[in-house]
Order: structure tokens, then sequence, then C-alpha cells
């Protein structure tokens, strides 16, 4: 009987993150109410509440359920390429830039900040650290098992630069995503001492 429960209560999550998701990259987070999810979703202010706790707590869940499906697709992009660190970073490199700019959550967190609001774009500046502590970590775990041989040092090194250049180029990218994507596999492999 509990996992129906939990089932349920996972679905219904989701169903809550679906529509804020919707909400935000259609009117941005700052305009977001908790009684506007709450209706859209067909539940009460209360049910959202008993969620998440509070707005900020949902923009959280938003963001994390957000960068966790951006992580897993980097890992296929990787995955794709194992046998070329170069063409796997520039690959999960390209990917993210492609998703930051067509994913209409995403864009909706990137444009807040020219209309005066900070809504989940904190989570990308001032509040970044746990998202490049998760994205570093996880990209240094893949290039240790699937490179063994890069110097440890230098592999997370490598994978911390080329996470906070990677997240550089989605806020204020002057390039075009596949420029930006060849510049940041060749930091990567420079700074893996991959080039020898």
């Amino acid at each position: 009987m509990a996992w129906i429960r939990e089932t349920v209560r996972s679905l219904l999550r989701d169903r809550l993150l679906d529509t804020a998701g919707e909400l935000v990259a259609a009117e941005g987070f700052d305009r977001l109410r908790m009684t506007q999810v709450a209706a859209v979703a067909g539940v009460s202010r209360q049910t959202v509440y008993n969620e998440f706790g509070s707005k900020d707590a949902l923009g959280e869940a938003l963001f994390g359920r957000e960068l966790e499906r951006c992580l897993l697709g980097i890992r296929q992009h990787l995955d794709a390429h194992r046998a070329d660190p170069r063409a796997a970073a520039e690959a999960a490199a390209l990917f993210t830039l492609r998703l930051a700019g067509s994913n209409p959550l995403a864009r909706a967190m990137l444009t807040a900040a020219r209309d005066g609001e900070d809504g989940l774009l904190a989570h990308l500046t001032t509040r970044a650290e746990p998202v490049f502590e998760t994205a570093s970590a996880m990209l240094d775990a893949y290039a240790a098992e699937v490179w063994p041989a890069i110097d440890p040092a230098s592999r997370a090194l490598a994978a911390d630069t080329v996470v906070r250049l990677t997240a550089s180029h989605v806020v204020q990218g002057a390039a075009t995503p596949e420029d930006s994507a060849r510049r940041i596999a060749e930091v990567f492999v420079r700074v893996a001492d991959l080039t020898g």
C-alpha cells in the first residue's frame, strides 16, 4: 500500500512541476503564484504548499529537475563519443548550449534578468555553487571511469573549468553554440593535458 501512496505523490509532484514550468516559461518566475499553480493543476493551494512549502522551494525543485534532465542529456552525448575526449566534450557542451537556447523554461530563466527579475537565474549566478559542484562531480567521475589515464588533478580541474565556462556561455554567450562548444572542448583537452 505504501508504494501506491508514493507513486501517487510522485505523479502529483511531477504534475505540479510540469504546471509550474509551463507557467514560468510563459510569464516568468517572479509572476508565478502558488494559487495559480494549484488552479491550473486542479488541486488546492494547500496541496501545493504541502508538497513544496514555499514558492522558493518550488523554484528550487523545478530548477533541480531541469538540471537532472540536462545532466542525463550530457551523459548521453558523452557516451556517444567515449573514444574521443575532445569530441565528447564538444558534443556535451553543444547539447547544453542548444538546450539552454531552445528549452522554454531555460529561456525564461535566462531572460528574466533583462526584465529586472531575479527569479530562477540566481541558480546559475549568485546561488550556482551547488549546481557547479554537482555538474563538475558528474563530469569528473565520468572522465575517471572512461578516460582513466588522465591525471586526477588535471581531470578535476578540467571538469570544473568546463562546467563554469559552459555556464558562462549559457548566460552571456556571444558566439554561436557551435563555436562556443569547440572552444570549450579545446579548453577541456588542454587543461586535462590531452593535447600531446
